[in-house]
Formats: C-alpha cells, structure tokens, sequence
C-alpha cells in the first residue's frame, strides 16, 4: 500500500510539473524577436545581415546589446558602435547569449516596471554565476565562454518560473530558505515534490537552447553528474559554490571549501585559485553588474 501511494505521489509530481510547463504560454523572455535570432544563429548559413535585420526590430534588445558589447565582459580593443560591428567583431555565439542575456532579464521584471527585491537578489545570483563560470573556463575550456555564461545565468531560471507559476507556494520556499538556512532544491522537493533544476531543464527544452545547456541545468543539484565528462557541470557547480560563499543572491556560507569540493578537486583548483577568481569577480560585478540589471 505505502509503495502504491509513493507511486502515485510520484506520478501525481510528474503530471504537475509537466502542466506547469506546457502552460506556459508568451513569457516576456522569449519574444518573437528572441526566438528568431536564437533560431538563425543556430543557423550555419545564416548571414550577419540577416541576424542584424531582425535584432534591429527590438530597439530595446539592440540597445542592451551594444552596451554589453562594450563591457569588460568582451574587452574588444574598440569601441562597438553598430549592431552590425557586434555581430561581426563578437561572432554568432556571443549575440546569442547576449540575446538570451537580454530576453531572460526582462523576464525578471515580469508584471513591474522595476525588479521587487527577490526577483533582483535572484537575477544578481545568475548574473554572479554567469561571470564566475566564464572566468572558470576561459583558461582551460575557452570554446565553451559563451555556454558557461549561458549554464550560470540560466541555471536557476526554473525558480523564476515557480515564482512567476506558482506564487505563494514559492514564497513560502523563500521563507523556510532564507529564515531556516535550508537548501532551496531540498524544500522544493519536500512542498513541490520537484524542484528548480526540473523545472529549468525542460524550459531550456521548451525555448530550443542546446541539449548541453538542458543537461547541465536538470543535473545542477545532482552529485552524480559531477564527473571529467561534464566540464562544463563542474564548473557551473563551482561558480554556485563561490557566489554563495560570498553572498551574491539570497544565501551566504563562507564557510564553503571550494578547494575540498568534488569539482575542485577534479579540476585541480586550490585555495589561491578561488581567492583570484572571486577577487575578478568582485572587480566584475562593481564595474558590469549595473549594465546587466
């Protein structure tokens, strides 16, 4: 009897997740224009003409383009004045992820002109996350920069999603997470019977973002995954890990060891590693972080 009724709450979770998502209809992240570009530039014989055509119908999304172009995130040698000169100069990967960078942001101010103090302290978690992965691959893994920004900043994505579906119940998530000291994937668990990981990787599914990027987001919670043959899960674990110890979103645990961690220890990073990047990180976020928000 007990195992029919796990099966049934089992099967009972499923049916609500899947609901939760495929009832998702016009989410500001994923305008038409958004969708377009993210289509062709997944497109070998796309054109830059045409990738600029069809940016230039969203006058916000260009504007954030070029501003982010212009950052140390990018450090080009001059100045980007065009939306043309940013598709040439940073390449098809780098609009993309600036594309999603800008489509995800607007959906942190769904339903307000301005971020209430949750979606914000959410959104600076992914921004944080972002950068620190891109600073964790660009010396071993420089072809996977504009994935690993890509992997932090959408990693929590599915929390968002849940603030946005369902309401209240995620607000008392917030509550236990952040008066209890508890983990946000275990009280999702134990209310929603899934948590945020799930709910990201299907939307990464349902958005047509790369079966890397949907794998990495389902198993960001998930200790088996962390192996030599998902580089870019280790260091999206390690970019959480740091932006927590140093308090960039809801939760701050300086006592985390970064060096001790399974990542850590895989990767070979120690110590000195970690001070050096969260310095960077520092420097980044006082000088990139009001472009982003």
């Amino acid at each position: 009897m007990a195992d029919t009724e796990v099966t049934s709450r089992a099967t009972a979770d499923d049916l609500q997740l899947k609901n939760l998502i495929m009832t998702i209809r016009d989410l500001p992240a994923m305008p038409h224009v958004a969708s377009k570009v993210l289509e062709l530039s997944s497109d070998p014989d796309t054109s830059a003409v045409a990738l600029q055509q069809v940016i230039a119908d969203d006058q916000a999304m260009t504007a954030r383009i070029l501003k982010i172009a212009n950052s140390a995130m990018y450090a080009c040698s001059r100045r980007i004045k065009t939306l043309s000169e940013a598709i040439v100069v940073l390449g098809f990967n780098s609009i993309r992820s600036l594309v999603v960078t800008s489509a995800a942001r607007n959906l942190y101010a769904t339903g307000s002109a301005r971020m209430g103090l949750k979606e914000r302290l959410l959104w600076e978690h992914s921004i944080g996350c972002g950068f620190t992965c891109r600073l964790l691959v660009q010396k071993r893994h420089p072809a996977l920069a504009e994935e690993a920004f890509l992997a932090g900043l959408m990693h929590d994505i599915g929390k968002l999603v849940l603030n946005l579906q369902l309401p209240e119940r995620f607000e008392e998530i917030v509550q236990i997470v952040y008066n209890e000291g508890r983990e946000f994937h275990e009280t999702e668990r134990e209310i929603l019977g899934f948590d945020h990981a799930r709910v990201g990787a299907l939307l990464v599914n349902k958005w047509k973002l790369s079966p890397l990027l949907e794998d990495v987001i389902g198993l960001h919670h998930e200790p088996a995954g962390l192996t030599l043959d998902r580089p870019l899960l280790l260091y999206l674990d390690l970019a959480n890990g740091l932006c927590r110890k140093y308090g960039i979103g809801f939760q701050e645990h300086p006592e985390l060891d970064l060096e001790a961690s399974v990542p850590g220890q895989l990767l070979g990073l120690v110590n000195e590693d970690f001070a050096d990047l969260a310095r960077r990180l520092q420097e980044t976020l006082e000088t990139e972080m009001e472009i982003f928000i």
